[in-house]
């Protein structure tokens, strides 16, 4: 973990600011690997020292699991830790600007320009604070082979899961019953938790790209989309596979063609140095060429790590540039309103040459 602290002091020093002030969950958790960490605030400092203010009910959690050994843990609160004598100090937001005007600091930035932090810093102060929220973004979208590793065992859990459930699969089976075999299969085969909630669609369903779980019955000549994802160490995977369910209809497996045609021309776009909107068209065109051009109705794919929507952002319009150990999903997808959907979702690491592309499991699935 040091090695992050490490990148994120580099920044400190190349923004000539003498503290950065965490507050984001998916930053604290990047810093210091505890999971769940909303309400723990980072005061990071240019000589090194950081500081964890933690609520006091997570005290022991946070020195039990951080894996940042020089992290210093304060806890906050009105409820007195027992056995122990430890002060508990102010709220974050009252702590933090004392403890800063008391150290005659006035160079401060913040990971979240609109949190209430960052206001009373800035009054108490009487000067802005930096706001090292994208540059944050940017630092980490460049996996280091550490995090690479966590996201291939999360997104290895996951396809796991999905293969298994499929063999599951057969009409009459609910959207919702789908939805916690796939999860059930994730956690018990490793998974820390969800990466996000989950979408299973069946038929007309799956013409939403953001597909709310139902109790739609699966029937015959049915596309099942499956669009699940395991968190693992606090890092996450995202798949999606859409399975055609017995005799489907030519139509469907065109669609489904022109869609994993798509795919595969995007991630054969890919190198270090590309930009993001680039591929998003390389994956635009097929299915424009395929005459289902108009169905695709939502962006490329995004960057994934703590988060699973981080930077880059593959898009229409899309300013990124992909860079050497981004790790990216490639996505595109057809909808045909009422009728069906289809996508098909790979995790790709950029390389100097090209993309690697890290998922094992088929494109196509049939039952």
């Amino acid at each position: 973990m040091k090695w992050k602290l490490e990148k994120v002091l580099s920044l400190v020093e190349s923004s000539s600011i003498d503290v950065l002030i965490v507050t984001q969950p998916s930053n604290v958790t990047y810093l210091t690997g505890v999971a769940k960490s909303s309400g723990i605030t980072l005061v990071v400092e240019k000589n090194g020292s950081t500081t964890a203010l933690t609520p006091a009910l997570d005290y022991w959690r946070v020195i039990d699991t951080t894996k940042l050994k020089e992290l210093v843990v304060v806890p906050y609160g009105v409820y007195q830790l027992p056995d122990i004598d430890l002060k508990l100090v102010e709220p974050p937001h009252v702590y933090i600007p004392k403890m800063l005007k008391e150290a005659g600091i006035t160079k401060a930035a913040v990971d979240n320009p609109f949190g209430r932090i960052a206001f009373e810093v800035e009054k108490n102060l009487g000067t802005g604070v930096r706001d090292l929220s994208e540059s944050i973004a940017d630092l980490r979208s460049i996996k280091h082979y550490e995090e690479i590793e966590l996201m291939k065992k999360a997104l290895s859990i996951t396809e796991r899961a999905v293969e298994k459930t499929v063999s599951e699969l057969k009409p009459g089976m609910t959207e919702k019953y789908t939805a916690a075999v796939v999860e059930y299969y994730m956690k018990h085969l490793g998974a820390d938790g969800l990466a996000f909630e989950s979408i299973v669609a069946f038929g007309s369903n799956a013409a939403y790209p953001h597909a709310a779980v139902t109790d739609r019955v699966l029937r015959e000549e049915d596309c099942v989309v499956l669009d699940v994802g395991a968190q693992f160490e606090s890092y996450s995977s995202d798949l999606t596979r859409t399975v055609l369910i017995g005799s489907v209809d030519r139509e469907i497996k065109r669609a489904f063609e022109a869609v994993s045609e798509a795919v595969d021309s995007a991630i054969d776009s890919v190198y270090d140095g590309i930009a993001a909107h680039e591929v998003d068209g390389r994956a635009r065109e097929v299915l424009r060429r395929a005459g289902l051009g108009k169905y695709f109705i939502h962006s490329l794919g995004h960057g994934i790590g703590i988060e699973v929507h981080e930077k880059p952002r593959l898009a229409q319009g899309s300013k990124d540039i992909l860079r050497d150990s981004m790790v990216v999903t490639i996505e595109p997808g057809v909808y045909i309103p009422g009728r069906y959907g289809i996508r098909i979702e790979n995790m790709v690491l950029i390389r100097k040459s090209g993309a690697e592309v890290l998922n094992k499991l088929a494109k196509l699935l049939e039952v």
